[in-house]
């Protein structure tokens, strides 16, 4: 198995922590997130990471390089996926960039801007189940896609933002945007769907949409893996890197 992290947004709301470095380099206690993820990849036995790159994309690298030796790697092998356009478009094309990479093996797709525990992906990683979206129960603090389950844990939908209803919110569930793909469902499923996205609606979406339309078609193709929500957080402004610095 391997990993994918996209790390290639601007970070825009976090403007006075990412004018020098990228928003996953933002530091929670003194550890930068992306410094955080690639730790627990690698004591989750995970060999191989692509990391997807945009603003300040050298920085990135050359942080990386002076950061993880040898030994500390453990074995893993890091690349990199550039997006040369990625202030023009949105992480459904950052993934789409890293096809070729994406479709090769069993594959964690993580997003860049999250703090969490380790136990989590080690927990993901042994799970018997192919395909996982990682989610929390909502609670308030919470913001972003959403999910509605069946009794057996199957994803039926994903719910935007601004298509949530304030009375169902206690039957949702939190993307965490951390999910875990078979090579089969990339292949089979997920790339053609972001393909034919693409074609139709642009470059500027995210690639949560074309997960929707997959559990809207079949809702056996995507279960959930339920985690508490106090064992992560997502870091999307000043308030949310406070929180989480409190909370890690």
């Amino acid at each position: 198995m391997q990993a994918l992290i996209l790390a290639a947004g601007t970070g825009s709301r976090l403007k006075q922590y990412t004018e020098k470095v990228p928003k996953c380099m933002v530091p929670v206690n003194g550890v930068p997130m992306i410094e955080r993820a690639i730790d627990s990849l690698v004591e989750a036995g995970i060999k191989k990471l692509y990391i997807g790159l945009g603003y300040k994309s050298e920085v990135l690298k050359d942080f990386i390089a002076k950061t993880f030796d040898d030994k500390r790697l453990n074995g893993m092998k890091i690349d990199f996926v550039e997006n040369p356009v990625y202030d023009k478009t949105n992480n459904i094309y950052s993934l789409w960039l890293a096809k070729d990479v994406f479709s090769q093996d069993d594959t964690l797709l993580l997003e860049s801007d999250l703090v969490f525990s380790k136990e989590l992906i080690k927990n993901l990683v042994k799970s018997k189940e192919k395909n996982l979206a990682v989610v929390s129960h909502y609670e308030d603090w919470m913001d972003g896609t959403c999910t509605i389950l069946d009794k057996g844990d199957n994803i039926l939908d994903f719910i935007g933002k601004n298509a949530q209803n304030p009375v169902e919110v206690d039957s949702y569930y939190k993307t965490v945007n951390i999910y875990k793909f078979s090579r089969d469902f990339i292949q089979s499923y997920y790339l053609p769907f972001l393909q034919t996205f693409m074609e139709v609606f642009g470059k500027n979406n995210y690639y949560e949409t074309c997960l929707k339309f997959l559990a809207q078609t079949d809702p056996t193709l995507l279960k959930a893996f339920k985690v508490s929500g106090d064992i992560w957080y997502e870091i999307d402004n000043p308030d949310d890197l406070k929180a989480a610095q409190e909370r890690f």
